[in-house]
C-alpha cells in the first residue's frame, strides 16, 4: 500500500490498509446480512470488501467503487468476481444505473473523508442520500487524529442534518491509527 500512497496521496487515505478490526466494525448492525443491494465506495485493498463477501447473502448485488485504477486492478485480482467500478462516488447515480440498481440498502465507505474539500464531502454524501433506500445505512469511518478536513466532515455530517440518525462505534484502537466508525441512517 505505501507505494501507492507515496504516488498519490490524495487519493490514498493511509499508510496502511484498515485493519480486521475496523472491518468488522464498519459492517456490524448495518443489515449487510439483509441487504439486497450493497455498494462500497473507496474499497482501497479490500479490508471491508473481504468482510462485505464474507457477510452478505449469495443473492445480494453488490459492487464497489474505486477512483484509483492501479488499486482497482489490485482490488480485482484479489477479488476476481467482485464487480469494480473505476469512477468517483460523485456520480454513484449513473454508476448504479449501468448495473441497473435503482436503491441501495447498504454503503459502506472507505473514502480519505478528510483530504476532500467541503463541495467534493458534500456532494458525495448527497449523492449517497439519494440513492439510499428509506431506512438505508451508510456507514463510514474517520481516525480520531482531529485535523482539519476530518472536522469539516463531522461539521457536515451533523450540521448539515442529511441523515436522520447518526451513531458513532467505540474506538477501534486496534487500527493504525485508530479510528471509529460512524453509522448514518436514512
Amino acid at each position: 500500500m505505501l507505494p501507492y500512497y507515496l504516488a498519490n496521496p490524495k487519493r490514498t487515505g493511509a499508510l496502511c490498509s484498515s485493519s480486521q478490526y475496523l472491518a468488522e466494525m464498519i459492517t456490524k448492525n448495518i443489515g449487510i446480512e439483509q441487504a439486497s443491494n450493497i455498494i462500497e465506495i473507496g474499497p482501497g485493498m479490500g479490508a471491508f470488501t473481504k468482510v462485505i463477501l464474507r457477510k452478505k447473502t449469495d443473492l445480494a448485488q453488490f459492487f464497489a467503487v474505486e477512483i484509483n485504477p492501479k488499486i482497482a486492478q489490485k482490488l480485482h485480482k484479489r477479488f476476481p468476481n467482485l464487480d469494480v467500478a473505476l469512477g468517483s462516488a460523485e456520480f454513484l447515480e449513473t454508476i448504479m444505473q449501468e448495473r441497473q440498481m435503482s436503491s441501495a440498502d447498504v454503503i459502506v465507505s472507505g473514502i480519505p473523508w478528510a483530504l476532500l474539500n467541503q463541495v467534493t464531502q458534500k456532494c458525495i454524501l448527497e449523492n449517497i442520500y439519494n440513492v439510499l433506500k428509506p431506512g438505508g445505512y451508510f456507514a463510514t469511518f474517520a481516525y480520531i487524529l482531529p485535523t482539519m478536513g476530518a472536522r469539516r466532515f463531522r461539521k457536515i455530517i451533523y450540521g448539515d442534518k442529511i441523515f436522520s440518525e447518526i451513531k458513532r462505534s467505540k474506538i477501534v484502537w486496534n487500527n493504525i491509527p485508530p479510528a471509529f466508525v460512524y453509522y448514518c441512517r436514512k
